[in-house]
C-alpha cells in the first residue's frame, strides 16, 4: 500500500477519535422539552462527558427551573454505528452513590447529533419505563465546571436567554462571531413610489436579524432613499417610510427600537443615474449598516 494511502486511512481512524475528543468530552448545558410543548416550558439539563474512542461515559444533572431541585445521574453512551461521528445515543442509569432531590425519576434515553451550522447538540429523548416521558433535547458546550453541589449550578437566568434564543432560531454563542464576519449586506430595492418590503427578501431580513439579537452590542443603521420622480419634500417622506417599514419588519421579529437607527436622504445619495429606469430602479433602496 502507498504512503499516501497509509495516509488516508489513519486519518479515517483517527477521525471518529478526534471529534470525540475535541468536540465531545466537557461540559454541556441545555433544555428538555416534552412532547407537545415548546421551549419556554423546558427544564435544564446538563451532561458531563468523557469520550474516549467510541465510548461515551460520564453524569448528567436534571435541574428544576428557578429552584434547586435536581437529580443526577450515570450516563453511558456510544457513537452511533453506521451513521455520522456526530450523531451518538446516550442512556441515563441510577447513579449509586450521589444524589439530588429527585426531579426526573424517569431513566432517559438520547439520540443526538452535532449541527455543524448553529454549534448545537439536537436530538429526542424517550423513557422505556415511562412511556409518556419524550420529547426533544437541545444542548451548546459550556465552560461550566460541573458538580452535584446542593445548588444550582448556574443561575437560571441562563435557561431564560437560551430559550429565548431557540425561540428566535439563533445559533450557538461560540458560531456567532463567524456568522456576523461571514455575512455580507444587500439592499432592499422598492417598487415605484412604494414603501412595501418585497417579499424576496424575507430570508435576507430574518438572517439579519437574527445576527442583531445574537449580539447584545450591535445596533443597525437603516438607510432610506428614493429615485428623483417627485419633489424634494415627498421623497424625503418617501424614504423615511421605507426606512420605517424595516423598522417595523425587525420590531415585529424581537429588534427593540433602541437598537434601531433611522436615516433617510431622498433622493440625495443616488446608487445610479436616475436618467435610466435601471438607476432609478437601483436608488428605490433601503441600506443598512452595522454600528
Amino acid at each position: 500500500m502507498h504512503k499516501f494511502q497509509l495516509l488516508i486511512l489513519f486519518c479515517l481512524l483517527l477521525a471518529p477519535w478526534s471529534f470525540c475528543q475535541f468536540k465531545i468530552s466537557g461540559t454541556w448545558q441545555g433544555l428538555l422539552c416534552k412532547e407537545n410543548q415548546d421551549w419556554i416550558s423546558a427544564e435544564p439539563i446538563y451532561f458531563d462527558l468523557t469520550c474516549i474512542g467510541s465510548t461515551i461515559s460520564g453524569e448528567s444533572r436534571d435541574e428544576k427551573y428557578n429552584t434547586n431541585n435536581y437529580s443526577s445521574k450515570i450516563i453511558n453512551g456510544k457513537l452511533s454505528e453506521g451513521k455520522s461521528i456526530k450523531s451518538i445515543v446516550i442512556s441515563q442509569f441510577i447513579h449509586p452513590s450521589k444524589s439530588g432531590k429527585d426531579v426526573q425519576s424517569c431513566l432517559l434515553d438520547f439520540t443526538l447529533k452535532y449541527n455543524d451550522t448553529t454549534g448545537y447538540f439536537e436530538g429526542n429523548y424517550t423513557s422505556t419505563k415511562c412511556p409518556n416521558e419524550k420529547g426533544k433535547i437541545i444542548l451548546y458546550k459550556s465552560s461550566l465546571a460541573f458538580n452535584l453541589d446542593p445548588k444550582q449550578l448556574s443561575p437560571h437566568a441562563w435557561v431564560d436567554r437560551f430559550r429565548s434564543d431557540l425561540i428566535y432560531g439563533l445559533s450557538a454563542v461560540e458560531k456567532r462571531q463567524k456568522e456576523l464576519q461571514e455575512f455580507q449586506f444587500e439592499a432592499i430595492y422598492f417598487s415605484y413610489n412604494s414603501d412595501s418590503i418585497p417579499l424576496k427578501y424575507t430570508f435576507f431580513l430574518n438572517k439579519m436579524t437574527k445576527i442583531i439579537l445574537g449580539h447584545s452590542d450591535l445596533r443597525i443603521k437603516i438607510i432610506g432613499n428614493t429615485d428623483s420622480d417627485g419633489s424634494d419634500s415627498f421623497n424625503e417622506n418617501l424614504s423615511l417610510r421605507r426606512a420605517e417599514s424595516l423598522t417595523q419588519y425587525f420590531e415585529k421579529r424581537g429588534l427593540k427600537r433602541d437598537r434601531i437607527l433611522i436615516e433617510y436622504h431622498g433622493e440625495k445619495n443616488p446608487a445610479d443615474s436616475n436618467k435610466t429606469a435601471e438607476g432609478r430602479r437601483k436608488n428605490r433602496r433601503v441600506e443598512f449598516k452595522f454600528i
